[in-house]
């Protein structure tokens, strides 16, 4: 439901033991992350949508899809029923990861233009960016860091869709039970110097504190001037059973039934505090509403977002 990332049995995360949520030891075998597959499907979906309907657009979405999904996607018909099923369900679910999709890709487009040099993507899962932005073109190395058996699930599609690895992508495998990015993203070519973004999507929320703060010390630590985070969260009461809005209940109990349940939220009005005291600047935090206003146009307003979680951009404070 949520994307890109992976989520663990015991706390889930970029740094912590055991599932397959941003990188962690897969006890599932090699089936991958059941939400990242959704989020996908959503941004296939999405990208099917005519050109003056469509609020992101993913080219590879429906390519990195296993049968049958890729099928139904394409049948006008089932897309229907899907989307119809999706949102009765999980109430505008669908409209927030493709709002936070565009949210993103406008942020990193932005980036590109004030001069990153690294792109780092943690739980990367199928995220399609290193493929169709020009980061190869303006000098960007990009890290993909996941889980080795989520990541080899990843190669295989890639390589099958483009033909060959491109060259600015680098995978980096981490097993964070055992390994830490602090040594695996090194010795992989990454350069702690640089000017650098990292793009943490549908990951936070399936982590512990523990892990938010570990990634985000890492971040602060291991970055060149300039160097910037962008993810999003949920609110805390989406977690706590304090939201009104039934949709809390309904994706803290699918998620849960996936095997990655919501670890982490946020209370919306200690942003700036928490991230200041992680070593961060807050640029933006844009909630549900704004994401909706600025997006969801003629046609689209009558598209429903899922009101409990944000997105925020921080940049390091170095001192």
């Amino acid at each position: 439901m949520i994307p890109n990332a992976h989520s663990q049995q015991t706390n889930g995360s970029g740094f912590a033991a055991s599932s397959t949520k941003a990188g962690v030891s897969i006890t599932r075998g090699q089936r991958g992350s059941m939400t990242s597959k959704e989020t996908l499907r959503w941004r296939a979906i999405e990208s099917l949508r005519p050109e003056d309907e469509r609020v992101c657009y993913d080219n590879i979405a429906n390519d990195f899809m296993d049968r049958p999904w890729h099928s139904i996607t394409r049948n006008r018909f089932m897309r229907r029923l899907l989307i119809r099923q999706s949102n009765k369900d999980y109430i505008g679910m669908g409209g927030f990861i493709v709002a936070r999709t565009r949210y993103i890709d406008e942020f990193l487009k932005a980036q590109i233009e004030e001069g990153i040099k690294q792109l780092v993507i943690l739980g990367a899962g199928y995220d399609s960016r290193a493929y169709r932005f020009s980061l190869f073109e303006s000098g960007i190395k990009v890290f993909e860091v996941d889980h080795p058996n989520t990541q080899l699930l990843k190669i295989m599609k890639v390589i099958k869709i483009l033909g060959s690895m491109p060259k600015h992508v680098v995978f980096v495998h981490v097993d964070f039970a055992r390994e830490k990015l602090e040594i695996n993203l090194p010795k992989n070519g990454y350069d702690s110097r640089l000017k650098t973004l990292f793009i943490w999507e549908g990951v936070t929320m399936y982590l512990t504190a523990e892990s938010v703060d570990q990634t985000l010390a890492f971040i602060a630590s291991y970055s060149g001037e300039g160097s910037c985070v962008i993810f999003d969260y949920l609110f805390e009461s989406a977690l706590d059973g304090t939201s009104q809005l039934k949709e809390a209940e309904m994706m803290t109990s699918h998620c849960a039934r996936l095997g990655e349940p919501l670890r982490f939220a946020l209370k919306d009005d200690t942003i700036e505090e928490f991230l200041s005291s992680r070593g961060f600047r807050l640029l933006e935090n844009t909630a549900a509403t704004s994401l909706k206003d600025a997006y969801f146009k003629g046609r689209g307003q009558q598209r429903k977002v899922f009101q409990l979680g944000a997105v925020l951009s921080a940049m390091v404070e170095h001192h």
